[in-house]
């Protein structure tokens, strides 16, 4: 096959899976709140972050990595090279329930400072990208790491509540007691999605 026959291939393949598949599979639109918090909820997460509410849907966002090749564009070449990473990637912000389910897939944003984790959620937030505000509703929980601590605001202005680890204060040598278990608290629910990814993927192969 020549060059030319194989980007007709993949572009004719890119569109069916994004006409035919994507919108069943992947997005805000395709899966309602009432099935993640009745579904895709574990009952840990559900304790320890909404038992008071079982009308509170509880999600998860991270930023992963994608590597790319170098491009030979000058401009994209420098907006995607990671400095934290020391190789060029691009930035997808993942969205799931506490069962390790893929709600959406946002993105994929590039790689240079202007893109933290942070301002990410900023510009999904602002920009609205896929009806987020419409699906996520005030008093929902949405767990995080320390890289979003920046977003507090927006999702204070939603009615959202922020899950995240302690920082530690300043002149400070360790967390209080409270701090500390605040901290084991999101890691416990996020080391569960991981492992639940993780054999999930297992099953799959």
């Amino acid at each position: 096959m020549t060059i030319a026959q194989i980007r007709r291939a993949l572009k004719s393949s890119r569109k069916s899976l994004m006409k035919s598949f994507v919108p069943k599979n992947m997005g805000f639109k395709h899966v309602s709140r009432e099935e993640i918090k009745t579904t895709h909820t574990r009952p840990l997460a559900q304790e320890l972050f909404a038992a008071s509410d079982q009308n509170k849907s509880i999600i998860v966002l991270d930023g992963t990595y994608i590597y790319i090749q170098k491009s030979s564009n000058f401009s994209f070449a420098r907006r995607s090279y990671s400095m934290h990473k020391h190789r060029p990637l691009v930035k997808p912000m993942i969205v799931v329930s506490t069962t390790g389910y893929i709600i959406s897939i946002l993105g994929p944003y590039l790689a240079d400072s202007k893109n933290s984790d942070a301002n990410i959620l900023k510009h999904i937030i602002n920009q609205n990208t896929e009806d987020f505000k419409s699906w996520i509703q005030e008093g929902d929980v949405v767990v995080v790491d320390r890289g979003f601590r920046d977003a507090s605001t927006v999702l204070e202005e939603l009615g959202v509540t922020m899950q995240m680890p302690s920082f530690m204060r300043k002149g400070s040598t360790q967390h209080t007691s409270e701090e500390s278990n605040k901290s084991r608290l999101v890691t416990k629910v996020t080391m569960c999605e991981l492992l639940e990814q993780s054999a999930t993927a297992s099953d799959r192969l």
